[in-house]
Order: C-alpha cells, then structure tokens, then sequence
C-alpha cells in the first residue's frame, strides 16, 4: 500500500490530504460516469510490454497495427526475438523511433530468456506488488509508466500509470502540484487512492480520455468540461 503523504510534497501548497483523495474519487466518478467503464485488457503481461514499449509517443493506432504486424510476420514474440533487427525494424516502420525500439524490446525479450527460459511474464501476476515492479524496472527502457501499464493492465495489480494526459489532467485540476513530474506523479497520485485495482484503472482510463477529449494540451475545450468547478486552472481563466 502506498504510504500518505504531506502535502507539501505535490509541490505547493494544498488543502488537506483528504480533501485531495474525495476530490480524485470526485473526479473518477464524474468521468466515468460521462465515458463509461472501461473493461480489462486481455493481453498477457508479456504482450502488454511490447505493446507500451511501441506506444512511446506513438498513436494508439499506430501502436496497433505494429503490434499486429510483429505477431503476422514473425509468429510468436519468440520468432520476434530472434529475428533479424532490421526486419523488426521494417515490421514497427509506422511507430515513432522504430530504430530505437526494434533493438530495445529484442533485447529485453533476450535478458527474459536468459533469467526465466521463455517469454511467459504470467508469473508477475503472482507476486507482491512491489516485487514486480521492481523486477520489469531493471530492463533498460522500462520505467514507472510502462512497469504500472504492464501490473495494472495485465495483472491487475493495483499501481498506477501516469502517461502524458493523466499527468495534464491531474496538474491543472491541481491534484498535483504544477512542479511535479510525469515520473514523480506516480507515487503522488496513487496516495490519493483507494489501493484497489479497479479503482486506480477507472482513475487512469478517465483521465486519459478526458485530456484525449476535452482537456487537450492546447486550447483546452472548458466549455465542454464537466470538472470545471473543481478544476484550479479553470479558476484562472475565468476571474
């Protein structure tokens, strides 16, 4: 369970630390409610991996059809990690840094192989929340938004990922200090939830929508949002 925090760690100062947790239920269920529950991804935790190492970036459609197009050419993430780079490569073409991300994920399915005999992460699933994440934190290219993707989507283990429209939403609703990281928002918002798997999805998959759809990085549609009378950054714009 993720410890409670002082307030002054999101960066300035805010109200109390419960105030902070009703307004994050508050705004799950708001958006929710507008978007729909999301169901559970049916990917293993081994295909989730490749499927956010494409992602950096990268439109869900394109990350897609890469996806697709590495299991229809090479069979199995085995033939994909044995194949030659470059035919990686040409098969993730349409994803952002294909360069980049053909040798990395052929690597990190190397260094599985190597510790465990085979490309099964099913065993994540079993373990202490912690020790999983420590585990997929050790390969090179995988960092906290990845490791949480992978546990939450997968395993439904109850860790959040904090993407770029999460960490956008939550900053101008001030559940975040306007200081914090993308990398450092992870921890800070987890305390403000209930430690549930569903919860912490349902918080995620509303946030991402919603910067998706209506709190877009630029020209944010307010007009249209539903959050406007707890939202800090709307505060500022109508005076």
């Amino acid at each position: 369970m993720v410890a409670r925090r002082n307030t002054a760690d999101y960066g300035y100062p805010t109200p109390d630390i419960d105030v902070l947790m009703q307004k994050a239920l508050e705004v799950t269920r708001r958006l929710t409610e507008l978007y729909g529950a999301s169901a559970w991804s049916q990917k293993d935790p081994m295909s989730m991996l490749v499927d956010i190492l494409l992602s950096h970036r990268t439109r869900d459609e394109q990350t897609a059809a890469a996806w697709g197009n590495l299991l229809k050419q090479f069979g199995s993430w085995e033939g994909v990690r044995d194949a030659p780079t470059s035919e990686v490569e040409k098969a993730i073409a349409n994803v952002n840094w294909p360069e980049v991300k053909a040798p990395r994920i052929q690597a990190i399915m190397r260094q599985i192989t190597e510790e465990r005999g085979d490309l099964n992460l099913n065993f994540l699933c079993e373990l202490p929340v912690a020790e999983a994440a420590a585990w997929l934190n050790r390969f090179e290219g995988v960092g906290p938004k990845t490791t949480a993707c992978v546990l939450l989507f997968s395993c439904q283990l109850p860790l959040l990922p904090v993407d770029v429209h999460v960490h956008r939403v939550s900053g101008r609703l001030g559940l975040i200090g306007k200081k914090v990281t993308a990398d450092n928002a992870h921890a800070l918002l987890q305390a403000l939830l209930p430690n549930d798997a569903r919860a912490i999805y349902d918080f995620h998959k509303a946030l991402l929508r919603h910067g998706q759809r209506v709190c877009v990085y630029e020209h944010p549609r307010c007009g249209k949002c539903v959050l406007t009378d707890m939202c800090d950054y709307y505060r500022t714009i109508v005076k």
